[in-house]
């Protein structure tokens, strides 16, 4: 009888984890992680500091699968907007990404992409996992859509990396500056290197 009172138990907890992880999502995304605490977190998803232990044994854990999740669900996000589908082009891909993505609730993925960046660089000299994972996948679906204008898959690579970067880099500078017209411009610029006759011709 004490196994089917656990099994009951931890099941009722399974179903309830989806909910937590999304709260505390939302709560690490609003505070960053610095000086993140459990007790608080708990607090403020009005759970007991037990519950939440029971879901993530460790501030660590909590804060890789928050990390996990923002990756997963911005990357689901963008792969899955139909306006992104539709664009013809990757210039009118970023274009419609850069939009997006300038919105305050999508900034806090960014804050707190710095923050983490920062932090684990300062320790090890490495982004760490989630930022590796996320350069990853970006790279990946931005080069997918320049091999499809033409570019030759090693060039195709290099070039959606140098594109992330100055997103990453026009992103810092608008949350630091609040300058988007400016921010904006510059975008632009970025956009020249794939615009002009959508890539250049492969022999």
């Amino acid at each position: 009888m004490g196994s089917e009172r656990v099994d009951g138990r931890t099941l009722r907890f399974q179903h309830r984890r989806p909910e937590l992880l999304a709260a505390a999502t939302e709560y690490v995304l609003d505070h960053g992680i610095a000086g993140l605490s459990l007790r608080p977190v708990a607090q403020a998803l009005g759970v007991t500091h037990a519950t939440l232990l029971r879901h993530f044994s460790s501030k660590d854990e909590l804060i890789t699968c928050v990390l996990d999740k923002i990756r997963t669900d911005l990357f689901a996000q963008v792969t899955a907007d139909s306006g992104l589908q539709e664009a013809g082009s990757t210039a009118q891909l970023l274009r419609t990404t850069w939009r997006r993505l300038c919105e305050p609730k999508e900034q806090r993925q960014f804050l707190l992409l710095f923050e983490m960046a920062a932090g684990a660089g300062r320790r090890s000299g490495d982004g760490g996992e989630p930022t590796r994972s996320m350069e990853d996948d970006f790279v990946g679906f931005i080069s997918g859509w320049l091999r499809r204008d033409g570019w030759a898959p090693e060039d195709a690579s290099a070039l959606a990396t140098l594109l992330l970067a100055q997103i990453r880099g026009l992103q810092l500078d608008l949350l630091v500056s609040g300058d988007r017209a400016r921010v904006d411009r510059a975008f632009e610029f970025a956009l020249a290197l794939v615009e002009p006759r959508t890539g250049p011709s492969v022999s």
